[in-house]
């Protein structure tokens, strides 16, 4: 029987830290897990020094995002034309803006895992550990080892299951907060259900129980998630969104859960495995965030930013590929962010946040674009798959 091989996926603008990719490698050694391959698709800069404590390792590749060669020549050589190749790793942003949409970015991962005949794919962001936070007390952080590859492993066998994936421990993305029209501004980027936990909660989120609610989901996190490849047939492209607006190119968030229903209209389904790694996402941990520190705060303008521009396509897809999707009242919406973002401008002293209502109606505007776009890019991925399929036989 021939030996299934696994590989780390990571997206990094450049490759100048061996944590947490290590801790990563260390978890699988510790739980004898082989790991065969490590891609990392980077754009700026790669550290020559680091490259080369990663591939003791195991073999390292890597796919500089608008200038990969391997991945131009192996989607020629099955037989995709110019078009079809530039629809599926296209990078019309970068070179203007230094920005490539976040679906773009994962599958240039996705490709060359398939294309170095590779079966696992396990992404994790650069700020997600192979560890639960247990508990959190007056500062004081406890944390688990998990088997974090064999513990996805297991569920991946499920028939059917082309994704294992779960949320995390750790302090939520947004910071606790609160002020007059918070809860408009919340409606305005579709997230007014994290109310009450934004404007009440300041502590991390901790785990003592997991691998126990084990359920089908639509919601894919893209920092703990893990593919398998062999369920090429239900395996659909990733997806993302973009908006340039007063000479500033911005990224949709959302890539992850744009991609769950799109795994089960293609017949597949995604399983959430109750395993809440460790996500350190403000870099700070134990820290307690506060929305006063700049760097904060503009993670939070770009996130609502990510989230407005990610919506309308976000509604769309849920109306198209999922039964119980929610029905959007724009106009409600669009009033709510205008009240909510000048109520934020004023609390932040942050013109910033004032440029939200334009961002939303521009974002409707260009959705027939987006939906063109997304097609496109189904149509160049699914005859990439006839090809390897046929390929293949």
């Amino acid at each position: 029987m021939k030996l299934k091989k696994n590989a780390f996926g990571v997206i990094s603008r450049t490759v100048n830290q061996l944590s947490p990719i290590v801790d990563f490698f260390d978890n699988a050694k510790k739980y004898g897990h082989n790991v065969d391959h490590l891609i990392i698709c980077y754009i700026d800069y790669v550290d020559t020094g680091t490259l080369k404590q990663l591939e003791k390792y195991c073999e390292v590749t890597l796919v500089k995002r608008g200038n990969a060669p391997f991945l131009q020549n192996s989607l020629k050589d099955l037989g995709l034309n110019e078009k079809e190749i530039n629809t599926i790793i296209g990078t019309p942003y970068l070179k203007k803006y230094s920005k490539v949409a976040y679906g773009t970015c994962r599958n240039y991962v996705i490709l060359t895992a398939i294309f170095l005949g590779l079966d696992h794919l396990f992404f994790f962001d650069t700020d997600i550990f192979p560890k639960i936070l247990t508990q959190f007390h007056d500062g004081e952080s406890k944390f688990e080892d998990i088997d974090f590859v064999g513990s996805h492993l297991t569920f991946l066998k499920e028939d059917g299951a082309v994704v294992t994936t779960s949320d995390y421990t750790g302090y939520y993305i947004i910071p606790k907060m609160n002020f007059p029209y918070m809860m408009e501004l919340l409606q305005g980027i579709q997230k007014e259900d994290r109310f009450y936990y934004i404007s009440s909660v300041d502590t991390p989120v901790t785990r003592d129980r997991w691998l126990e609610n084990i359920f089908n989901t639509n919601k894919v996190l893209g920092g703990n998630i893990v593919i398998d490849l062999n369920k090429l047939d239900m395996l659909p492209p990733f997806f993302s969104t973009t908006l340039v607006m007063n000479d500033e190119c911005f990224l949709g968030r959302g890539e992850d859960t744009l991609f769950g229903p799109l795994i089960y209209y293609y017949g597949g389904h995604c399983v959430d495995i109750d395993l809440l790694i460790f996500h350190n996402c403000f870099g700070d941990f134990p820290n307690k965030p506060t929305i006063t520190i700049q760097k904060n705060l503009d993670r939070f303008y770009y996130a609502c930013m990510g989230w407005i521009i990610r919506n309308p396509f976000f509604n769309w897809l849920r109306s198209e590929y999922y039964e119980e999707a929610e029905t959007i009242n724009k106009e409600k919406r669009l009033h709510a962010l205008i009240k909510g973002s000048k109520a934020a401008a004023e609390y932040f002293s942050d013109k910033r946040f004032l440029n939200l209502p334009e961002a939303f109606e521009m974002a409707y505007n260009k959705l027939p674009k987006d939906i063109y776009l997304f097609y496109d890019l189904l149509d160049a991925w699914n005859k990439m798959k006839k090809l390897l399929k046929n390929k293949k036989e």
